[in-house]
């Protein structure tokens, strides 16, 4: 009784959304499904014991179905329990009885033995697993390919009559009120895109005559479920040959202009970016599964691996500065001890300058062509945001979050992070 008390107080916790299955129990429930043809599907294995009763109730009571007892087997795939010349069927495989068709066969497997003396008990199951695909989860972009002539002008000149411009006290307020300010102007005069689009990976061979067939099998689709009469019907299934046919035909036309293609000089560039793109997919850089230390000691443990890769940017970004110091200001770092140099304009203006175009935005979804469109006063502006940053010792919060993607050398070998050679690092939009 305590069994089944502690086994009814676990089963009662699990959602009836969630996949359930129970196995062993030892009892026997019997060849047939007298009384119990809801849970047994009556091709048991011997006579029922009150050990078995207590099993039925149980599936009664949560709706269970006893896989073991609803295909046909012959004797050898029923018996789970051999000793000398007594057999009988004590174990059980037990799922909800909604997964009935789900499953595709359960049975002994006679020469195997989980233990001595019991046979080894195997279900098939179909799991169909239903992807809900959120249609309002789609991403709208700005359209920032709109930042040049007209339009850019336009910006420029709403950012300079309605940007926060002024230096804030606190370095995180005075970033995200002119950040929030850009994001808002950039929408508002380039647009922002549906989002979530994107183009058909397996439909570049189409042509126009595929796509003449789908629509005219569509509109062939349309008509049958208004009206499902036999010359609809008829209709249908000739418009779905008609694109088949179709498919068919331009798929090969385009491979074998490939392999046309794919023979002359002109194609070789084609071979080494299919062969690129291949490569690419048989990676696992996902997750990062082990990483070296200074002393070559391999980590595989996730806490040593971020706490390596935390000691290697704070080495990286907090060094010893060995460039000479100008211009004294009152800030004082009280991590190295000395007075560090004002940030002046004509450095953010050559820093900018020298930064590349087209360039991946950071999580704050800001090109780096926005400052240099906004010109001297985006200048001024950002020389007074840096300088606040090194007063208060203190970055704004959206700067924090980053993507790191570590690109691997010597064709994957497990290196140290002092090995790396590509780090593609978008913190925040400017990194001098």
């Amino acid at each position: 009784m305590q069994f089944w008390e502690d086994l009814d107080s676990m089963v009662s916790t699990v959602p009836t959304s969630e996949k359930l299955f129970i196995g062993d129990l030892n009892g026997h429930v019997g060849a047939t499904n007298v009384g119990f043809e809801r849970v047994h599907g009556g091709f048991g294995y011997g006579s029922r014991s009150q050990e078995g009763d207590d099993v039925l109730n149980f599936a009664l009571a949560y709706d269970l179905l006893i896989a073991n007892t609803v295909f046909k087997k012959r004797e050898s795939h029923l018996v789970t329990f051999r000793s000398g010349q007594h057999s009988s069927q004590i174990d059980f495989i037990l799922t909800r009885r909604e997964d009935r068709r789900d499953c595709l066969d359960c049975k002994v497997i006679p020469g195997e033995c989980v233990v001595p003396q019991h046979k080894l008990v195997v279900a098939d199951f179909r799991l169909r697993v239903r992807v809900h695909r959120d249609k309002c989860a789609k991403i709208a972009r700005t359209k920032w390919w709109k930042l040049r002539g007209e339009a850019a002008q336009a910006f420029k000149e709403r950012m300079l009559g309605e940007g926060p411009w002024e230096e804030g006290k606190d370095a995180d307020d005075m970033w995200l009120k002119m950040a929030t300010c850009v994001r808002k102007v950039a929408s508002e005069v380039f647009g922002v895109s549906r989002g979530g689009k994107q183009e058909g990976k397996y439909t570049w061979w189409w042509n126009d005559e595929v796509q003449r067939a789908i629509k005219e099998k569509k509109e062939c689709f349309k008509r049958l479920h208004l009206d499902k009469s036999a010359a609809n019907i008829e209709g249908y299934k000739l418009a779905k040959r008609v694109v088949k046919r179709a498919v068919s035909v331009a798929k090969g036309k385009a491979y074998d202009d490939l392999y046309q293609r794919l023979g002359t000089k002109e194609g070789e560039n084609d071979i080494y970016r299919m062969v690129r793109i291949r490569e690419r997919k048989t990676r696992d850089i996902n997750q990062i599964k082990c990483i070296k230390d200074e002393t070559d000691r391999l980590l595989v443990k996730d806490e040593e691996i971020m706490d390596r890769w935390r000691e290697y940017f704070d080495k990286l970004f907090n060094g010893e500065s060995e460039s000479p110091t100008l211009e004294l200001d009152d800030s004082f770092d009280d991590t190295n001890r000395r007075f560090v140099r004002r940030i002046q304009e004509a450095e953010i203006g050559e820093v900018l300058k020298r930064m590349k175009r087209g360039k991946a935005m950071g999580p704050d979804g800001i090109p780096i062509e926005v400052w240099r469109c906004l010109g001297d006063r985006a200048i001024v502006w950002l020389t007074k945001l840096f300088n606040l940053i090194f007063r208060s010792n203190k970055m704004p919060e959206e700067w924090r979050r980053s993507i790191l993607v570590p690109i691997f050398k010597n064709k994957g070998d497990v290196q140290s992070c002092t090995n790396y050679r590509g780090i593609k690092l978008m913190s925040h939009t400017m990194k001098l």
